[in-house]
């Protein structure tokens, strides 16, 4: 046994998490390491009277950076302590693995970056790394209440082995944070948002928005005027039925662009005139939503600038809950193949082809993360 594994062993086996000398019990825990490695008595007094005579101001784990190894096993034990992870999937790895509370998690043997200020980046999870990452990609953690080892599909594949690679690496903080609207985990206390896509291109769902009325009630707005002037159309010339019906809950970036196009020559004509006429309380209500929205999607002029501004408040209340802006929303693939991206509302108003990467259909947000987030 090496010195680093043992003092290793010691602080997994010490009360507090790291050796205290001035704590008996960690004193009779040493003592016990030292005799199963068949030191004798004598040996055995030596080092404990040594270590003693080193305190206080000797090289303990509560001091970081003191014994000149950082990237030896005890540093990295003294970052393990002041960055303790999230008991619970540490319990669920440790099940898994056949290993005891007081057994140390196998550590990743090289470092991922993360920096919480920057931008979209990409990882990928390199030699023995891999072997593990896969081994915990379907793993989750149970249920409320319920024993580890149960499962649970609150969680996605790839959670905990992205946990594992960040923690168990001391590259940040990680805990899990369970609950419908939070996100998957938090690096630092940055929101971190954890998908399985098999790829990184492409729309992907990020769930239904049936819970955010007020996005409702604007696309409401906007397409429920497209279909009154619609049918006033009818059947267009050389066409042998109506266009194709788009509503809140189904539509692409297109139908949003011409259906505001309807809403903005809707707001030329002189509603608050017809609304004044009794008995067309139609014109005060169509009055009243119009006004709902040039507030919520403030100052646009073109049609262009108004689906846009749209897009984003429409996706806005999801990504706010996870992972939030300035967040991380990450695909993982078990190949270790791991995609970043920064969530920042501006670029979806600056870039200018936004509305081909943002849609619904049947209630499902689809959202192209790749070309709205990642450059």
């Amino acid at each position: 046994m090496t010195l680093d594994e043992l003092l290793l062993e010691w602080s997994y086996k010490s009360e507090k998490g790291y050796p205290d000398m001035g704590s008996p019990s960690d004193v009779s825990i040493l003592k016990e390491i030292l005799t199963n490695l068949n030191l004798n008595e004598e040996d055995i007094s030596n080092i404990v009277d040594k270590l003693e005579a080193d305190e206080p101001g000797g090289d303990d784990l509560t001091t970081p950076d003191t014994d000149g190894m950082e990237d030896s096993s005890v540093e990295k034990e003294k970052e393990r302590i002041s960055n303790p992870g999230d008991a619970e999937y540490d319990a669920v790895i440790r099940n898994h693995l056949g290993l005891n509370d007081d057994q140390p998690i196998p550590q990743p043997k090289n470092k991922y970056p993360f920096d919480p200020s920057g931008g979209t980046f990409s990882i990928q999870v390199k030699g023995d790394d891999l072997k593990y990452w896969s081994d915990f990609w379907t793993l989750t953690p149970p249920k409320k209440g319920a024993e580890i080892g149960t499962t649970s599909k609150g969680s996605g594949d790839g959670e905990i082995s992205l946990y594992w690679l960040y923690q168990h690496s001391n590259t940040i903080d990680v805990k899990g944070t369970q609950g419908s609207d939070n996100p998957d985990l938090r690096f630092g206390g940055l929101g971190v948002e954890v998908k399985a896509f098999t790829k990184h291109g492409g729309k992907h769902g990020l769930g239904r928005f049936g819970q955010d009325r007020e996005q409702l009630k604007l696309l409401g707005v906007i397409f429920g005027i497209n279909t009154l002037t619609t049918l006033f159309k009818g059947i267009p010339d050389g066409k042998s039925r109506a266009p194709k019906d788009v509503n809140p809950l189904t539509w692409d970036g297109n139908n949003l662009k011409d259906a505001m196009e309807e809403v903005l020559k809707f707001k030329n004509v002189d509603i608050d005139q017809l609304a004044d006429i009794p008995g067309y309380d139609v014109f005060k209500d169509i009055k009243q939503n119009l006004d709902f929205l040039d507030k919520k999607l403030g100052d646009y002029s073109t049609a262009e600038e108004g689906a846009r501004a749209m897009a984003l408040e429409f996706i806005k209340p999801k990504v706010a809950r996870k992972p939030g802006d300035g967040g991380f929303l990450v695909n993982v693939l078990r190949t270790g193949d791991c995609r970043f991206w920064k969530i920042e509302y501006d670029k979806v108003v600056s870039n200018e082809n936004a509305l081909k990467y943002i849609g619904a259909a049947q209630a499902q947000m689809k959202v192209n993360f790749e070309e709205l987030f990642g450059n």
